[in-house]
């Protein structure tokens, strides 16, 4: 069973399925697109689609066509094969993991599909000091590491999953906001993999230090709220990307894992004050975290011991002092 197939209509996830090629609908969201389909046999195709606050997700499986379509977004729509074996030709290059579409403004695109796939679009409605690569109103497939679009399509996995059998979660305070925040990161990685140096002049050691300075400053005057990686970079003067080799440069790490180890360690302070009245999970959501499974475990890598038994001891600690 497909991904697609596990998903259900909620109040955030909307489900169309085509019975037959007559009736199929085209992805209104991404731009003007038409098909013409290569083999109607077992006609399947569906899509799904999550529209967040700045971003929409779509999931589609699609069927043998060429197609053409006029890509339109007023930030960026990128573009991924949801598994190795799947494949297509878009513009005369045959497209393969772990490649992945990248279209900022608006471009036609001739695709031809000789199988069924399952594909995944992620349409950002801005992408702001990002750094991102890519020439405005064109088309191109960026080639990146197994590894870094392997934890792109397992993000767009979990989200969407989570939305469509756990709603109630999304509609908690600034848990999609953390969504995008985690979809944000795992594409900055594979941009970042698959382009090393994107900026045209590096910045001097002496000033990623300066830089990383200033970044944990603005952190520390701002603990306890959740930040996002192109906020900080934009009340640093900054791109994302130029803060991302910073932090590389200096913490040996990424700009992502970084903000993620300090809002692990937040975590750990509210629960060691005891957390109280809030649950494990409300303190890890207005952290940031709303992958309950995925946070258990790093904090669990981390510390040595579940979060629960990390607040258990210290009610305990708590109770006999009292």
């Amino acid at each position: 069973m497909s991904l697609l197939d596990e998903l259900v209509d909620s109040d955030f996830v909307k489900i169309s399925r085509s019975p037959d090629f007559d009736h199929f609908r085209s992805i209104e969201g991404l731009g003007e697109a038409s098909s013409i389909p290569l083999d109607c046999r077992d006609f399947a195709a569906s899509f799904a689609s999550l529209r967040l606050k700045a971003c929409t997700i779509y999931l589609q499986r699609t069927f043998p066509r060429i197609l053409q379509v006029q890509y339109s977004t007023t930030g960026a729509i990128v573009g991924l094969l949801m598994d190795d074996a799947a494949s297509l030709i878009l513009n005369g290059v045959e497209a393969r993991a772990p490649a992945f579409l990248l279209v900022r403004g608006s471009a036609k695109c001739e695709i031809v599909e000789q199988q069924s796939n399952l594909v995944a679009f992620v349409n950002f409605d801005s992408i702001d000091d990002r750094g991102w690569p890519g020439e405005l109103d064109r088309a191109q497939l960026i080639a990146t590491e197994p590894a870094k679009l392997e934890a792109l399509r397992t993000t767009l996995h979990d989200v969407l999953k989570l939305a469509s059998h756990s709603p109630d979660t999304l509609a908690q305070p600034d848990v999609i906001e953390s969504i995008e925040e985690s979809i944000l990161q795992v594409v900055d990685l594979a941009m970042a993999a698959a382009s090393p140096a994107f900026e045209a002049k590096r910045l001097s050691l002496s000033h990623y230090l300066a830089l990383v300075r200033k970044f944990d400053e603005f952190v520390a005057v701002n603990a306890g709220k959740t930040l996002y990686s192109a906020d900080v970079a934009r009340q640093l003067g900054v791109s994302v990307r130029t803060l991302h080799n910073a932090v590389v440069a200096i913490r040996g790490m990424s700009i992502h894992r970084y903000m993620r180890l300090r809002r692990l360690w937040n975590v750990r302070q509210q629960l060691l004050r005891g957390a109280s009245p809030q649950s494990i999970k409300a303190v890890a959501l207005v952290n940031g975290f709303w992958h309950m499974g995925e946070f258990t475990a790093l904090y669990r890598e981390l510390f040595g011991e579940t979060p629960q038994q990390t607040l258990s001891a210290a009610r305990k600690n708590t109770g006999s002092q009292s």
